[in-house]
């Protein structure tokens, strides 16, 4: 079993770019089946406000994205560009 927060602020991986998208800073539950749908990614810019004009702070990965949780990383498999 594994808690939330110990994939809280983890690093979050594009597979196919190798580029950090950012960090998990929420996870979307389903209420009826109690399960996880989603984690919600924090993006990552080392200029904040160039990210206001690139697209939303934050990202929505469906939990069939994710290909592994590590201990440091979670690897994803997504197409955008960042």
């Amino acid at each position: 079993m594994m808690r939330f927060v110990t994939i809280q602020s983890k690093d979050v991986i594009n597979a196919a770019t190798g580029s950090k998208i950012g960090y998990v800073s929420d996870i979307e539950i389903d209420p009826f089946c109690r399960t996880i749908q989603a984690i919600i990614v924090e993006r990552f810019n080392a200029f904040k406000l160039v990210c206001v004009f690139k697209g939303p702070p934050c990202l929505v990965i469906p939990i069939e994205n994710i290909i592994t949780i590590g201990e440091d990383v979670i690897l994803v498999n997504v197409d955008c560009d960042i």
